[in-house]
């Protein structure tokens, strides 16, 4: 009987440590989102259209509004990531993608 609490609890503290890394994941993706929103708009939108800056904490709540928007759409062919792969993805590929758009515009604005 032991065996079967300890299973039980052990996928249950499984099943709620990956629960915290997606929330967690999710989060870091949006706070760089956010960070790098926040740069490309006081680099490209406020000089171009006139528009007022947005702080970091704006572009973090559009970031996670645009998120929340991707995550609704369908997850086809998603599934077939091990949870090592997608933690990688949602802990790795953040600022590595933000990052090269920072680059690539920061190499944009120094032309313009």
């Amino acid at each position: 009987m032991t065996d079967k609490t300890l299973t039980v609890g052990v996928a249950a503290s499984a099943l709620l440590g990956g629960i915290a890394a997606l929330v967690l994941g999710l989060a870091w993706g949006a706070a760089w989102a956010g960070f790098t929103l926040s740069v490309l708009w006081g680099w490209f939108v406020v000089p171009t259209f006139g528009l007022t800056a947005i702080s970091a904490a704006q572009a973090y709540g559009i970031a996670l509004v645009v998120r929340a928007a991707h995550g609704l759409r369908g997850a086809e062919g998603k599934g077939n990531d091990s949870a090592g792969v997608v933690m990688a993805k949602l802990f790795v590929l953040p600022p590595f993608v933000c990052g090269l758009f920072l680059l690539f515009g920061w190499v944009a604005k120094s032309f313009v």
